[in-house]
């Protein structure tokens, strides 16, 4: 605005009223300003390609100040070398904070490598007080939702900046879900809690039908057990029985070969 001043004809500069010099001001701090509490709370967000750096796709809050791009683009460079260096394995993650409550917004910078590590995806996040596991919350869902949608040829084959137009939609819904990180954090609480719920009850059914499994067997067992009880029982009536006959049969030989042992001693006797 003051170069356009100093080059503006002499009658239109008398007649504009003075002004002061447009000062570059700091990156907004909470502290500093009321106004910055009501930014929302990503600044940037974008995916990058692993492998050479490049960013395929970025989208900037409107609201951010030229020197919170800057220095957001310095750190979101520094970790993409950093990924390249490693290089970057499934899962990797890592954050860099940009500033602090003295020399302005405390502004931190984070990234995801995907489960390929083909892209890593980057967030710059306003506030010291955002939960990191919402950052990388946010930077998961970038894959789900934003880089699902493109298939991975074009992931390792697309220039810089190419996929920003068609990714453009799902990141600035993402960003918006985000702006609010109390909000955001409270929706991510829930979502947990649900899956805990979920898995306790998994865990539950799962025991429930363990259990039924060894009701079964054991009624199985008690089955076998009682089948072979009557047939136990039903073999030693028989065998009582058996030893019953037995025992008769020993004792009428034994009656008879008594009595002809009686009767043979008793002959001499009777004919004389």
């Amino acid at each position: 605005a003051s170069a356009e001043l100093e080059a503006a004809p002499p009658a239109m500069a008398a007649k504009s009223p003075a002004r002061s010099p447009i000062s570059k001001s700091p990156a907004c701090s909470p502290s500093r300003s009321p106004t910055c509490s009501r930014l929302p709370a990503v600044a940037l967000v974008g995916v990058a390609r692993t492998m050479d750096g490049a960013v395929l796709a970025r989208l900037a809050d409107k609201a951010a100040s030229p020197n919170e791009l800057r220095d957001a683009d310095t750190a979101v460079s520094q970790l993409l070398s950093r990924a390249g260096r490693l290089p970057a394995f499934p899962g990797w993650k890592d954050r860099l904070p940009v500033g602090d409550d003295l020399e302005g917004a405390p502004i931190s910078v984070y990234a995801l490598a995907d489960a390929q590590a083909l892209c890593v995806a980057f967030a710059a996040v306003r506030g010291a007080r955002f939960p990191e596991r919402l950052a990388y919350g946010l930077l998961q869902e970038v894959f789900d939702k934003a880089c699902a949608a493109e298939s991975e040829e074009r992931l390792s084959e697309a220039k810089a900046g190419e996929l920003t137009a068609p990714m453009k939609g799902r990141l600035k819904e993402l960003m918006k879900s985000y702006s609010d990180p109390v909000k955001a954090d409270k929706v991510t609480e829930v979502h947990e809690k649900v899956d805990a719920v979920k898995g306790l009850m998994q865990e539950n059914v799962k025991k429930i039908l363990e259990t039924h499994v060894s009701l079964e067997v054991l009624q199985t067992k008690s089955d076998s057990m009682s089948t072979s009880a009557d047939q136990f029982l039903k073999r030693s009536v028989s065998l009582r029985r058996e030893v019953q006959l037995r025992n008769i049969k020993v004792k009428v030989l034994t009656a008879a070969a008594t009595g002809a042992l009686a009767l043979y001693l008793l002959l001499p006797l009777l004919s004389d």
